[in-house]
């Protein structure tokens, strides 16, 4: 056959190749509730709200507008996490490559010089010796470059590579529900860590209340005026105080550490500036409607991307059941001096192989991309109803949380009066010492609680900027 023929079937090969015999991807039809059920009806949006990008700026903390720049730059995860997206981006690429022609080339040059003394043939850094009197010179070089190329007859290839492509879809999808994660860790951290330090103040002035009411009862024992069993109580008291105050600077410092983790620095040198929540903005909890939330969820599409290339294994398993078609093409060149014209030699072949017995290996691998596909089906329609899920956990968390918080304010401010009139009281003599310390102890826990509440509204908050997708957007 001659050169223009192999290469005209070649081409006439290459226009018939567009077989697939990977099944046809359908998105499935996912479970979508009409409406949430911890949110009422009015605070609904309309379908076209979207979360803002940048939505911590919300509650007006320039600390925590710092430390979420910081953390989105300076995070180790996210560098990692950038740099698998590189790896699957050139993984995609070697599964693409296939597609082309391979060609390679090598070339062979060699000398001869031969006097009176002998001959020296020198060929690949062997030398031969020999003497028969005569002087000569030679020279000879040779080149040749091939090609390859397997047509891809049934599809097997691109499946291949379409799969790689997926899994690179699927890498940067990944990158962005990371992204909403080390976000909402940055903010529900942050909020932790200024609620620790708000509870500290309010252990501290607890510490020194007691300690002024110690006072007062050991001078009044001194007098005689009360029994040691009210200087024990109350020194008690002011043991557990301190213990109070030391536990929670354990839980800010290692509160502390864990944030510096997150902005890729080390915790040595790292605090949180704020001890307060007060100048903290409660940002107003919009939702859109459940089918929004499809497209609003990196790790939704992350699963799919996964069910997407799983098909196309099925493709690349499938394919491998039949024939297998390689043509290839050497020219070869040969001279006796670089000079002279070269001397072209053309060969041509194609291969024709088939799969007969293997074992059962290759229906193992189609059995094996077939339950594959299942379980990622399984995965995504898991992964919306987690998504589901993460947005009701959020909407109930700080609707409670805020019933909650209301009352504890109300708890405080009565707790507050009690307290000084039973401190009034006391001073003068009209109430004992039980009825002092029981609402000195109601005044600690309501405002202790108020301020665990608070941070549960500030979570609740960025939970739901995180469920609904973070300001992030397919399309």
């Amino acid at each position: 056959m001659s050169r223009f023929s192999i290469w005209w079937t070649v081409s006439f090969v290459l226009l018939i190749a567009s077989c697939s015999l990977a099944p046809k991807y359908r998105r499935p039809e996912p479970i979508t509730p009409s409406q949430w059920k911890n949110v009422s009806r009015p605070t609904i949006t309309t379908s076209t709200y979207l979360v803002s990008k940048d939505w911590w700026k919300k509650f007006g903390s320039s600390e925590l507008d710092r430390l979420m720049t910081e953390s989105l730059n300076n995070n180790l995860d996210l560098a990692a996490a950038r740099e698998r997206v590189g790896q699957f981006r050139a993984l995609a690429k070697i599964a693409g490559a296939p597609l082309w022609p391979a060609i390679s080339a090598t070339g062979s040059y060699n000398y001869s010089n031969s006097g009176s003394s002998g001959n020296v043939n020198s060929s690949g850094g062997i030398s031969n010796i020999s003497g028969n009197g005569l002087n000569s010179n030679s020279n000879s070089w040779r080149g040749q470059w091939n090609m390859s190329y397997e047509v891809d007859l049934w599809g097997g290839i691109r499946a291949g590579r379409d799969s790689a492509k997926s899994h690179l879809a699927n890498a940067g999808f990944s990158l962005n529900a990371l992204r909403l994660v080390v976000m909402g860790d940055v903010a529900q951290s942050y909020f932790a860590i200024v609620g620790l330090k708000e509870r500290k103040l309010i252990a501290e002035n607890n510490l020194n209340n007691i300690k002024e009411v110690l006072a007062i009862i050991v001078t009044r024992f001194e007098a005689g005026a009360t029994s040691a069993l009210e200087v024990a109580q109350q020194k008690t008291e002011l043991a557990n105080a301190a213990a109070a105050v030391a536990q929670l600077d354990q839980q800010i410092a290692q509160s502390e550490n864990a944030l510096a983790v997150l902005l890729g620095r080390a915790p040595q040198q790292f605090k949180v500036g704020e001890k307060n929540l007060q100048p903290i903005a409660i940002p107003k909890a919009d939702v859109s409607q459940p089918s929004i939330l499809l497209d609003r969820r990196p790790d939704i599409h992350s699963a799919e991307a996964e069910l997407i290339a799983a098909h196309a294994d099925i493709g690349k398993a499938r394919a491998a059941f039949y024939p297998r078609l390689q043509l290839s093409e050497a020219n070869i060149f040969t001279a006796v001096t670089i000079a002279q014209p070269a001397g072209v030699g053309i060969a041509l072949a194609s291969a024709l192989t088939a799969p007969i017995f293997q074992g059962g290996s290759i229906e193992g691998e189609l059995e094996r991309t077939l339950a594959r596909r299942t379980e990622l089906l399984e995965i995504y329609r898991k992964t919306i109803l987690t998504a589901y899920q993460e947005v009701e956990d959020a909407l109930a968390l700080g609707s409670q949380s805020t019933r909650r918080r209301e009352q504890l304010l109300l708890s405080v401010d009565s707790a507050k009066q009690a307290y000084e009139i039973a401190r009034d009281r006391f001073l003068a003599g009209a109430t004992d010492y039980q009825t002092l310390l029981i609402v000195q102890r109601s005044l600690l826990n309501a405002q202790d609680s108020e301020i665990q509440a608070h941070v549960d509204v500030l979570t609740a908050a960025v939970l739901l900027f995180k469920s609904m997708g973070g300001g992030w957007s397919y399309r």
